[in-house]
């Protein structure tokens, strides 16, 4: 549990390194209430992009994170742009919570809450699947 640390870009890169080794078993990671943004979303989606062993990701609190990191995040475990690409999304992560993402005056109509509702569809299949 790393919640509330002051974690930032730096430390996701850091985080990105233990995730992407082949013999990573971490399962949990709890980071709620540090200073993530889109940038540093970005370096744990990449860095989980093969990840085999995470099956929970919660980065609540973490208000710098806006819609685009939102939807990284999404695209992580469900990316639809095309068939590849979603056989391709993680299927190891179960539970992904990121509650404080969509700011006021979406272009895309899209309530936070609602979001969260497609990531936990996606995170469902992950855990209704048995591969």
């Amino acid at each position: 549990m790393l919640n509330g640390n002051k974690i930032s870009t730096d430390g996701c890169l850091v985080l990105a390194k233990l995730l992407q080794e082949e013999d990573s078993t971490l399962a949990h990671l709890q980071l709620r209430g540090n200073k993530i943004d889109d940038e540093g979303v970005g370096i744990l989606v990449d860095a989980l992009q093969n990840n085999k062993s995470l099956g929970t990701l919660d980065l609540r609190g973490n208000d710098g994170i806006s819609k685009q990191g939102q939807i990284s995040l999404l695209k992580l475990v469900n990316d639809i742009s095309c068939i590849k690409a979603t056989l391709q999304s993680n299927h190891t992560l179960r539970y992904l919570n990121d509650k404080r993402i969509i700011p006021d005056g979406d272009p895309f109509n899209v309530d936070e809450e609602e979001f969260q509702k497609q990531i936990n569809f996606a995170t469902k299949i992950n855990r209704n699947h048995d591969g």
